[in-house]
């Protein structure tokens, strides 16, 4: 039987002071408060906050070193801390499974108040080396326990291990209160799908740098963007796929859509390893398991090609644009549970250039333009562009790559030279030379960049990247990649949603993360 699912806020340390750090959590929506006695190292100041009235129930944990924790002290003397602080009824008590199973102390001591206080037994099990490929011993031996909640947490190397988590959540936790979660980056999936699951709690900080564990994000993160009281069991899931991924602002937009449209949907961060077999093994493994709900994903950097193998290998469906570029960047489920592959980049760049007013009067047939890259983005940008009747020449440092999409597209390519990159109308660069955290890069020196060229740079992050600032600077007409952004992702929601997105709306929400 699924049940609500808690938000859990931990303390780590005494400034500003335990109560009004406890308040201020509350204020915030917290449902549960962790007092995480090993960073806070004040036993007092805990004590004295344990006395005071309560409007939530508290975890007093004194987490050891080789479970993730501060304390680094005498194991008889922590336990003894545990027993004190337990005595004030703070409503649960963690203890690490490990610990409980190696000595009669904590299970004499704890136990007891567990037993005659009223506080609930947490046992739990962290593993800091990742998530077994076998996970199963774990749970088992967490449910034989006479725990009142188990608790198991691992450290996720990428969105398949946060996967892997949740099943056993999934499996087991229907009939047993658990905390099933992974840290770090790749396993938010497991922090925000929580509630979808009938997991007890999930933790979230007050404000960034109060993380008791890796990965943790806040609680204005988890209820504002990713809509955490609108999520339950039957919560559809979308997400980013990359690598690195945790910068995309997707997750933004996509969530703003799904609340201005009433859609029941979350939308997450996938990091997905940067190899073509991490992808598969990914994707096999949602598809398989169609009880986590996957309905549809955009795919970044440097998976746009592997997406499109993926499909080509399992037979399912690739539109002709996907096709032609050799990229997918939006996976959409299917009614008979598979999947299908679309570019959306490809008409996000054409619409795009169309917002250069003597572009839109005069139209892209005929125009000269020169690409820079051989990656998803260029390979969209070249086929639509190409489709539209101009004349495309393909840029790369690599050079095979760059004739190998050309003669996939049947246009020139030359070797990219920074100096000399091209003399046609329209410049785009769809590199990522010149994003976040490089912000100072050009892809092309000044000497390029000459008035009336439409120079086009698909980085959305930053806004004003080196390469527009250069190129206004020459009387160039320039078009940041918030266009295309904004335009792919319009398409993208379309496909999954069924629904016109405004275009004004998107425009608001990622102006307004940037």
């Amino acid at each position: 039987m699924l049940r609500e699912t808690l938000i859990a806020v931990p303390l780590i340390c005494c400034e500003p002071p335990l109560g009004e750090q406890a308040a201020a959590a509350v204020r915030a929506g917290a449902d549960v408060i962790e007092l995480r006695v090993d960073c806070i190292r004040d036993d007092d100041a805990v004590e004295a906050l344990l006395r005071q009235p309560r409007a939530v129930p508290f975890i007093v944990t004194v987490r050891c070193a080789e479970e993730g924790g501060a304390w680094e002290g005498d194991e008889a003397r922590r336990i003894t801390l545990l027993e004190r602080l337990g005595r004030h009824g703070p409503g649960y008590i963690d203890v690490e499974l490990a610990a409980w199973e190696r000595s009669a102390d904590p299970r004499r001591k704890v136990g007891a108040l567990c037993d005659g206080l009223g506080n609930t037994l947490i046992l739990s099990h962290h593993d800091l080396s990742g998530t077994p490929r076998e996970l199963g011993d774990v749970f088992d031996r967490l449910e034989a326990s006479p725990a009142g909640v188990v608790k198991a947490v691992f450290s996720a190397g990428d969105a398949l291990d946060s996967c892997r988590v949740l099943a056993e959540l999934h499996r087991r936790g229907g009939s047993r209160k658990m905390i099933a979660l992974a840290m770090g980056e790749a396993g938010l999936p497991t922090r925000v799908l929580a509630k979808k699951f009938g997991a007890l709690l999930t933790f979230a900080t007050i404000e960034r740098g109060g993380e008791s564990a890796p990965g943790q994000p806040t609680i204005g993160e988890l209820r504002e963007l990713y809509r955490w009281d609108a999520i339950n069991p039957r919560t559809r899931v979308y997400g980013v796929i990359g690598w690195p991924v945790t910068h995309s602002l997707s997750p933004r937009l996509h969530n703003a859509v799904m609340e201005a449209e009433g859609i029941d949907g979350v939308y997450l961060p996938l990091p997905v390893r940067p190899t073509y077999e991490a992808l598969a093994a990914f994707l096999d493994y949602v598809t398989e398991h169609d009880w986590l709900d996957f309905a549809g994903m955009s795919v970044t950097i440097p998976h746009k090609e592997h997406a499109a193998r993926w499909l080509d290998e399992r037979d399912y469906a690739v539109s002709e644009t996907a096709r032609l570029c050799g990229a997918v960047n939006t996976l959409a489920r299917t009614a008979n549970g598979g999947w299908r592959g679309e570019n959306t980049d490809a008409p996000g760049v054409s619409r795009a250039l169309e917002s250069i007013s003597d572009l839109a009067d005069g139209g892209l047939d005929g125009q000269t333009v020169d690409v820079l890259g051989a990656g998803g983005v260029a390979r969209a940008a070249a086929a639509a562009l190409i489709e539209r009747g101009c004349r495309v020449t393909v840029y790369n440092r690599g050079q095979e790559r760059a004739r190998a999409l050309a003669q996939r597209l049947r246009c020139e390519w030359k070797p990219w030279v920074r100096r000399s990159s091209g003399t046609g109308r329209i410049l785009i660069n769809c590199t990522s030379v010149g994003m976040t955290p490089d912000v100072n890069a050009s892809p092309v020196s000044t000497d390029r960049l000459r008035s009336g060229t439409v120079v086009f740079d698909t980085i959305y992050n930053p806004v004003e990247t080196q390469l527009l600032c250069q190129a206004r600077n020459r009387g160039c007409c320039v078009v940041g990649g918030i266009e295309l952004f904004i335009g792919q992702a319009a398409e993208q929601a379309t496909l999954w949603h069924g629904r016109v997105v405004s275009f004004e709306m998107l425009r608001r929400v990622l102006r307004g993360a940037l």
